[in-house]
């Protein structure tokens, strides 16, 4: 069961047989190993930079204490590295470190037998406080050329945890369940269909991102060259695929009109500014000049995600004006997670020439919330016909989308035969005890007497047998 489900299950209520010791055992020792193997995880990452890289001498020590404002990244806590401030944080860790804390706190609640909403608040505020005071107690241990503000710490790594461990136990313990039960049908619908546009809105930044990759070879590998040595070069592959997610997110802006800003450099379909660059295979993919003629072409790839919805909100049983609620929510739903990442995705990137890094995110959101329900609208007002309300609307959303004609029709009762001689009645009455009294002679074979033992309850005393006297 997950959001994407018709109609979520209700999770039965019930005890867990196993000892409370045992359990809080189990979930201490979880909550402890996720910071663990985050923190582990970012130096094996920097130890392997380090060794690989030319001119770099290993020091065990070094790269530990480098793993703690690594470890902070990973929860997009800003730094500040010797006086610059560094706030545009790779995306790729951050969505690695919300599956491993959402698939552990899935792990304790199942392993501890949550089933109810209400035992999933101390697993997600656990979670939560640990990584919170974990962050915090990072910043504070922070020296040399790396310094973070506590109380950042604390919050992002806190609310990072808390939203990922509520994906890990929103499955387990209902909390879709409950959310579908306090949700109009539509509204429901209208969220299902804002989560798949939100994926096909993320396939089209990538798209964008694979096709500027494939025109920039020559400019990516020529950025690879100059790095020096085969050591170097790969540090600034991992590096470019760690803000991977961040690029996928660049090609949707980029695609939406409302385009993005590192430095002096604007990238938009219909403008360009050329700016100053750090020497990244990554950033090798942004023009040089521009805009070209053929870039007003991605502007169509929004319009038809938004053609796209509409045709599936078309086939949404029901009032037109109910089928355009599940438009506009579907299409809100995609410009708030559009707004979230590029409010996370951008920030301060030194105090040099590039400086801020951004996104737009107002207008991103605005432009994904146009391109999305405007064309979805029209589709659906021009489309659609108008259906009665139908409050039974949980058949479309447990069958998916029908067609009326594939509904059988209500069988007609059945009427009564003229044709019938009702004068065989009596009969037939009167042969009913005969036929009662022939049934209660002794059984004919072995088998009925053994069907006669399998039809008795556990437990129950065999009966005496009768006096057919």
């Amino acid at each position: 069961m997950s959001a994407l489900d018709p109609i979520p299950h209700a999770v039965a209520a019930g005890h867990s047989d196993r000892k409370p010791g045992l359990r809080r055992w189990l979930f201490i020792a979880v909550v402890g190993a996720v910071p663990l193997i985050g923190f582990l995880a970012v130096a094996a990452l920097l130890a392997l930079v380090v060794g690989i890289a030319s001119g770099a001498s290993f020091d065990p020590v070094l790269i530990l204490m480098a793993a703690l404002p690594g470890w902070l990244m990973l929860y997009q806590s800003p730094l500040v590295i010797s006086g610059a401030p560094l706030s545009v944080l790779p995306m790729l860790p951050t969505i690695g470190v919300v599956l491993l804390v959402a698939v552990a706190s899935a792990f304790v609640a199942r392993r501890c037998r949550l089933r109810r909403p209400d035992q999933a608040w101390p697993v997600i505020a656990t979670m939560a406080l640990v990584h919170a005071f974990v962050g915090a107690a990072f910043a504070l241990l922070l020296g040399g050329p790396f310094s973070a503000v506590p109380v950042e710490a604390f919050l992002s790594c806190g609310l990072t945890a808390a939203i990922a461990a509520t994906a890990g136990v929103a499955n387990r313990c209902g909390l879709f369940y409950l959310l579908w039960e306090r949700t109009d049908a539509y509204v429901w619908t209208g969220l299902r269909i804002g989560l798949l546009t939100i994926a096909t809105v993320v396939a089209v930044g990538a798209c964008v991102l694979l096709v500027a990759i494939a025109v920039s070879a020559p400019e990516m590998a020529a950025s690879m060259a100059r790095m020096g040595g085969g050591g170097d070069a790969v540090g600034a592959t991992v590096l470019s695929l760690l803000y991977l997610p961040n690029a996928v997110l660049a090609g949707w802006s980029f695609a939406a009109g409302s385009g993005f800003s590192i430095g002096a450099q604007v990238v938009q379909p219909l403008q360009h500014a050329p700016g100053p660059l750090p020497d990244l295979p990554l950033l090798a993919v942004l023009p040089s000049e521009g805009p070209a003629v053929w870039w007003s072409a991605v502007l169509l790839l929004p319009l038809l995600v938004g053609m796209l919805m509409g045709l599936v909100a078309r086939r949404v049983p029901g009032p037109l004006g109910r089928r355009l609620v599940v438009v506009l929510v579907a299409a809100g739903v995609a410009a708030l997670a559009v707004l979230a990442l590029a409010a996370v995705a951008g920030g301060r990137l030194g105090n040099g020439p590039i400086g801020e890094v951004s996104f737009h995110p107002v207008g991103l959101a605005l432009a994904t919330l146009c391109w999305l329900a405007i064309p979805a609208l029209a589709m659906t007002w021009l489309g659609g016909a108008d259906e009665p309300d139908d409050p039974a609307l949980s058949a479309f959303a447990t069958d998916g989308f029908h067609d009326e004609e594939d509904i059988d029709p209500e069988p007609a009762p059945d009427e009564p035969d003229e044709d019938f001689d009702y004068t065989d009645l009596d009969d037939l009455i009167a042969e009913i005890p005969v036929a009662r009294a022939e049934s209660d002679s002794e059984p004919d074979s072995a088998d009925d007497a053994t069907a006669d033992e399998f039809d008795a309850e556990p437990g129950e005393e065999e009966p005496a047998p009768r006096d057919r006297r």
